[in-house]
């Protein structure tokens, strides 16, 4: 404790004698390697344990951190996986900001996956969403008559933002308005024990119901992040390099 948490000697015992008072049974001390020990049956009272908050801790050695805050360094026990990183221009992100802030208009050039368009659209944001790999603003489109999602990381120049005419009336999100309750089933094509696995991963029950409560808006993501099964398939956007 002196050495990982940066306290005295004094300070670690006063501790551990009151952790002892407040969790009878948790730790006991081992005379023969002079520390105190985590029982078998150790319950903890003061906080959730998280299996992240113990990397971050315990398993610094060559360089991991704490992972939850998105700059960690892998180390001799944590390898993570990172998604590339998606750039945005600071110009860009400053002034898309300040229109939904402002609840103003701008021009961006946006450059479209789907459509292959590469033109300038004008936009009025009204709020960000975020699926787990970038940044999207959601916001209703001038040309399109429809609110939509942009990738802020496609879009590659903009405008100032401007007040909206007197005439542009935008009718309410109703998609990010509304919250709902999504269920999902694990697919009953899978073996019954590629099934129990999954509901041990997901912690479902015997019924293998998954329930999620989101925005309407990002059902799309949610179900991508699940894999749930669709009609169809998409094209990959990538391929491994042999």
């Amino acid at each position: 404790m002196v050495a990982l948490f940066g306290i005295s000697a004094a300070q670690a015992s006063s501790d551990l004698q009151k952790y002892v008072e407040l969790n009878p049974g948790a730790i006991v001390y081992q005379t023969s390697r002079k520390r105190y020990e985590a029982t078998q049956g150790m319950a903890c009272v003061l906080h959730t344990p998280r299996l992240t908050d113990g990397m971050g801790t315990f398993l610094q050695q060559g360089g991991v951190g704490v992972i939850t805050g998105g700059n960690t360094l892998d180390g001799p026990h944590v390898s993570i996986v990172r998604a590339p990183r998606r750039e945005v221009c600071p110009q860009v992100e400053r002034r898309v900001f300040l229109a939904v802030a402002q609840g103003k208009k701008l021009c961006v050039k946006y450059h479209s996956v789907n459509s292959g368009r590469s033109d300038w659209r004008w936009l009025a944001p009204h709020a960000f969403g975020h699926d787990g790999l970038r940044w999207h603003v959601r916001a209703w489109s001038l040309e399109g008559g429809d609110y939509r999602d942009f990738v802020l990381g496609r879009i590659s120049d903009s405008k100032w933002p401007e007040d909206l005419n007197p005439n542009e009336l935008l009718p309410g999100d109703e998609d990010w308005n509304t919250e709902e309750e999504l269920r999902y089933r694990i697919n009953d094509r899978l073996s019954e024990a590629q099934q129990a696995a999954l509901r041990l991963d997901y912690g479902t029950g015997a019924q293998g119901i998954l329930k999620i409560t989101c925005r309407r808006a990002m059902t799309q993501y949610v179900e991508a992040m699940l894999r749930v099964q669709m009609t169809g398939e998409l094209p990959a956007h990538f391929m491994k390099d042999m």
